[in-house]
């Protein structure tokens, strides 16, 4: 449970008709204290592993965010195992959604709303402006917060969180209920440029006054009768052709459900209900069950979830030229090359699932899992160099760069390789440099 991100997270509005102006530049302040908290939501073990659902969520994000104030902003996505109703924007545009309010989201524009409500906290800069206004007291507030997170016992986590805020809260309570009054505004401004329903944040919030869940959304996201109301008042006559759900978000939130009750949850939607079938059955083991449900799937739907779930199962199957039929296809789609690259890994091809997935990341980046893949790729073919510098560069991605140092060093000393050498010797000191500058930060 990650109770901390509360500080973080100063949802915000104006009661005023126009909007501050907005600093388009992170300073290096602001990217210290966002390699903090990296490293503290990964800490967390909270980040899901399902890469399906990171990049899925990670293009949404990004979606929004391109028709945001500030597209220019640095910004990152993720979702974590969390039965909690609660988002957060933290610094230097990291962005959490806990899975207990996808779960709860009616809609793939209520799922919008909410990203681009916390969008807005990050363009608008309300993490930067309460910071100078709270000064010394907010740090303390952040460092007993963060504290309680990292503790087992939950009793004396919620003591300590308790015992923290209770100075700090009273007196910020209209700064940042007015925080959340511009983050509605801006928020809702994002999803209808999006072509989502910009009634989504405003359904989503009205759910929410009754839930158990979400009591801790509640805390750091406070909400008023008057808030409410001119959510509910800006939307209410809003009309259009909007975005229907993708069947990528109903597949996630299916998919999320099964994990957490081990069972299919009922659906009247006839093809989510065959994937749920062919998806329980690759998770039963049952390949050629799942293969038929599968396959009647694809006679009328041809998405990229259903792609991607019969490309691992017919790699389950030990059949690469269906695998390949399938997920080649998308080869603008990360989680697709993750799952063709480690279709190869199943079936004896390692090399090509290097090739192909090598080529992507280093154009593309790629998520945690993805570079995780790709390290244990080059295990499996005994090139240890080349594995230590995937590993890197997936501990940076966790914002772990002592650690990524570390697994450079191990590359320059297994590497047989002149120019491999003289490149990781580069990106230590790049790295080192960074670390030398936030050292020097107060």
């Amino acid at each position: 449970m990650i109770k901390f991100v509360a500080i973080f997270f100063l949802s915000i509005q104006v009661f005023a008709l126009s909007l501050p102006e907005v600093n388009t530049a992170e300073s290096l302040s602001e990217k210290k204290r966002g390699n903090e908290f990296l490293q503290i939501i990964w800490d967390t073990n909270s980040v899901i592993s399902d890469v399906e659902s990171q990049v899925y969520l990670k293009k949404i994000g990004s979606e929004m965010v391109s028709y945001s104030p500030n597209p220019d902003k640095h910004f990152d996505f993720f979702f974590l195992n969390d039965k909690s109703i609660n988002a957060f924007a933290g610094p230097y545009g990291y962005i959490g959604i806990h899975t207990g309010m996808l779960l709860e989201s009616d809609s793939e524009a209520e799922l919008a709303g909410v990203l681009a409500h916390e969008i807005s906290h990050v363009t608008q800069n309300h993490l930067n402006r309460f910071i100078k206004k709270s000064d010394r007291q907010t740090y303390l507030m952040v460092a007993g917060m963060l504290a309680a997170a990292l503790i087992d016992n939950s009793d004396a986590s919620q003591a300590i969180a308790a015992s923290t805020v209770a100075g700090t809260a009273q007196q910020n309570i209209n700064f940042t209920r007015e925080h959340e009054w511009e983050a509605d505004r801006v928020g809702t401004a994002i999803l209808k440029k999006s072509g989502y329903n910009p009634k989504g944040l405003a359904d989503f919030f009205a759910k929410l006054e009754n839930s158990e869940n979400a009591k801790e959304f509640l805390r750091t996201h406070p909400l008023s009768v008057n808030r409410m109301a001119d959510t509910v008042q800006r939307v209410a006559r809003e009309s259009g052709d909007y975005r229907d759900d993708s069947f990528e978000y109903l597949t996630i939130k299916a998919r999320l459900y099964y994990h957490d009750n081990s069972r299919i949850k009922h659906s009247t939607n006839k093809d989510l209900a065959l994937y749920m079938q062919a998806y329980d059955a690759l998770e039963s083991q049952k390949y050629s069950i799942a293969k038929d449900y599968i396959l009647d799937l694809l006679n009328v739907n041809t998405t990229a979830p259903v792609l991607i779930l019969a490309g691992r199962i017919f790699s389950k199957l030990g059949d690469i030229d269906k695998v390949k039929e399938y997920l080649l296809p998308l080869s603008d789609n990360e989680s697709a090359l993750y799952y063709l690259a480690n279709a190869y890994f199943e079936n004896n091809l390692t090399s090509n699932g290097i090739r192909m997935l090598k080529v992507y990341l280093r154009a593309n980046g790629g998520t945690y899992q993805s570079n995780k893949l790709l390290s244990d790729l080059y295990v499996a073919t005994s090139q240890f160099d080349r594995s230590h510098i995937y590993s890197a560069k997936a501990l940076e991605l966790q914002g772990k760069l002592e650690g990524a140092i570390g697994q450079y060093d191990r590359a320059k000393a297994t590497t047989h390789s002149q120019d491999l050498f003289d490149v990781v010797n580069s990106k230590i000191d790049q790295l080192q440099k960074k670390i030398d500058l936030y050292q020097e930060i107060d």
